[in-house]
């Protein structure tokens, strides 16, 4: 997608607030800028959400945990229609594309909502990196704003020093999520199947396609494995074999078609 361009020069050299504007009007009538919108809504939605934890307009959680979802659907709506306009509609490989995942997710999430701060918290960390990405990159430029302004040169040094650990740690809370959703399930919590079921497949999903995902069944497999051991009981190390046993069992098939991951867990 074409960002605006911040250099429409004139002989007369034009200043910077009368190049602006229409630098901001062709940047605001893209689909990058509606993909920009939905994370936009992400983030404000999921503060509000999670700022009704400390009775900050504590009735209105409902509202602003579909909005926050509202922001996903939109802005990964976005991607996929691009993606599909470009390459056409071919079921397998949308089931393999990323953004269907967590559009798909989003959607149950939205349409089940078992309101569960954690089922935001990934999608807050991401909406946080692209709004962050889409002002320095697009709107400053539209606004005239020069790379070496301070403000731009501190958002870029903080994407660059936290972009790798931000997908590190989107993937490590994505993991815990599924855990709690299902320690939901099992206490019978309202509405607490069809997200579980739902998570559950998008953890396949993403366990298939992604090294940080795995890393991150990988790590709880180790702690697990350590505080087993330290326990000293054999029932409990029995129960943890068995598990791991059932992990493994559902990582020898592949939902998308293709090679089974190596399950750690």
């Amino acid at each position: 997608m074409s960002t605006a361009n911040s250099n429409q020069g004139t002989p007369s050299k034009p200043s910077a607030a009368r190049t602006a504007a229409p630098d901001l009007v062709a940047t605001v009538q893209t689909l990058q800028f509606a993909w920009f919108v939905g994370h936009a809504l992400t983030l404000i939605s999921s503060v509000f959400f999670y700022l009704t934890y400390v009775r900050v307009f504590p009735s209105a959680y409902g509202f602003w945990y579909k909005a926050a979802l509202f922001g996903v659907i939109e802005s990964f709506g976005v991607l996929i229609y691009q993606s599909v306009s470009k390459n056409g509609f071919a079921v397998m490989q949308l089931l393999r594309d990323s953004n269907v995942q967590y559009l798909a997710l989003a959607l149950a999430l939205f349409v089940y909502s078992p309101y569960v701060a954690l089922t935001l918290a990934t999608f807050l960390l991401f909406s946080t990196f692209h709004v962050l990405s889409y002002v320095k990159h697009n709107l400053f430029p539209a606004l005239a704003i020069p790379d070496t302004h301070p403000v731009s040169v501190k958002i870029g040094e903080f994407i660059a020093a936290n972009n790798n650990r931000s997908i590190a740690l989107a993937s490590v809370l994505e993991v815990y999520t599924g855990v709690w959703l299902f320690v939901r399930l099992v206490t019978f919590r309202a509405n607490s199947l069809v997200p579980f079921v739902a998570y559950a497949v998008f953890l396949k999903l993403r366990f298939e396609k992604s090294q940080f995902t795995r890393n991150a069944f990988k790590s709880m497999e180790v702690k697990i494995d350590d505080a087993v051991n330290a326990s000293g009981q054999p029932v409990a190390k029995d129960a943890w074999v068995s598990i791991k046993g059932v992990f493994y069992r559902i990582g020898a098939f592949s939902l998308t078609g293709g090679e089974p991951a190596q399950k750690s867990t």
